[in-house]
């Protein structure tokens, strides 16, 4: 068993707190991203499973084991650090065979070019054990960090944001390659990275991290439609998704949200339960670019004027203004909008997201649909 377990882990440097708090559970043979942007504590985290920055509270176990106090050679895990730090004059097969001839009990010339030419062979690097790094293009030298950590065989992979020093096409090839890996050798790998999509195209499950806190762990899919906060409705998903303050009241029974230009209406029953219990606090709709359509428009429907068109092959997002913020919607290639245009604004309703501004989810629609579009009911326009 491999599993990797954290117990209420905290690291701090001085005055400021990279680690707060953060349980974790990592299953056997996980494929598990943590995803933030720089200084959410991504690399902390990892430095401390593998013992270089030991935690100031909390517990770290790997296979069931408690480890916390134990040296980094001692946990059987293996990482790869974003600077993959090869040695410049020595050949591939001596760069993939130096971690064996560190160890204490170093294995023998056969066992050793059996490991290195097995883990060259499933990179697919076997015909470069001659050459030296600077003979090598970024995938491969890519490769060769990842096969030093193969040829130890640990228990746990960890992989601290390795791709993101490579181009664009190189990047999605090398995606693919490392699930690929992982799931052939069946092992754990925790892999840190400030990319959502390498996490959300990679994981089995995904862990949002933000000022060292943990705000979601999830699949991916449930992270991107059901976001446990703004936060991360804003870190999943490309564009992000647009959030409008909204102002909630119950008239005559009824549950009415209202947005900029238009309002909503609901029964307050159980799924929207959070919501009314939220009256009085600060609350924004939060709606995907993809579940926003432009239409021409409509009396019924909130109205915006185009401010740009951006091509992207497959699709087109359109930039809106709307009540003084840009809105931005998904459409298919061909949409015949121009900067200026005066167009509607159809929200798929099944889809929304309530949220407490800059705070926690309240209700996602997940396909239901609780909200219809009505009247406006004068509450005004929030903010």
């Amino acid at each position: 068993m491999a599993d990797v377990t954290l117990r209420g882990v905290a690291r701090r440097f001085g005055g400021r707190t990279a680690l707060d708090g953060v349980d974790l559970d990592i299953s056997d043979g996980e494929f598990f991203c943590v995803l933030g942007p720089p200084s959410s504590g991504k690399s902390t985290l990892l430095r401390t499973i593998v013992g270089l920055e030991p935690p100031d509270e909390g517990t770290v176990s790997i296979g069931g084991r408690d480890v916390t106090d134990l040296a980094p050679a001692a946990r059987d895990i293996a990482i790869v650090f974003q600077n993959l730090a090869l040695y410049p004059d020595k050949t591939v097969y001596d760069n993939l065979a130096f971690p064996l001839r560190q160890r204490k009990d170093r294995p023998g010339r056969d066992e050793e070019r059996r490991r290195v030419e097995q883990a060259a062979r499933t990179l697919g690097i076997e015909k470069l054990l001659s050459r030296r790094p600077a003979q090598l293009s970024g995938g491969e030298r890519q490769r060769v960090a990842i096969g030093r950590a193969l040829v130890r065989t640990p228990r746990v992979f960890l992989f601290d944001e390795p791709l993101s020093a490579l181009d664009a096409l190189l990047r999605i090839r090398m995606r693919a390659e490392l699930k690929h890996l992982q799931r052939e050798l069946g092992r754990t790998l925790v892999y840190v990275t400030n990319d959502q999509v390498e996490a959300m195209s990679m994981a089995d499950r995904v862990c949002v991290l933000e000022s060292g806190r943990v705000l979601q762990v999830a699949p991916p899919r449930v992270v991107y439609d059901r976001p446990a906060s703004t936060y991360v409705s804003r870190i999943v998903g490309t564009p992000p998704m647009n959030l409008l303050p909204i102002e909630i009241r119950v008239v005559d029974g009824e549950l009415r949200l209202q947005a900029p230009g238009f309002s909503l209406a609901g029964p307050p029953g159980p799924a929207l339960e959070g919501v009314v219990n939220a009256q009085g606090q600060r609350l924004v709709l939060g709606a995907r670019p993809e579940d926003i359509s432009i239409v021409p428009p409509a009396r019924s429907l909130p109205t915006a004027r185009v401010v740009a068109v951006e091509p992207l092959g497959g699709e087109v997002v359109v930039d809106v203004e709307f009540d003084g913020r840009i809105v931005k919607a998904i459409e298919p290639p061909g949409t015949a909008v121009a900067p200026d245009d005066l167009v509607g604004l159809q929200i798929d309703l099944s889809r929304v997201h309530v949220f407490v501004e800059d705070g926690e989810a309240l209700y996602h629609a997940a396909g239901r649909s609780d909200l219809t579009l009505v009247e406006d009911v004068g509450v005004g326009s929030p903010r």
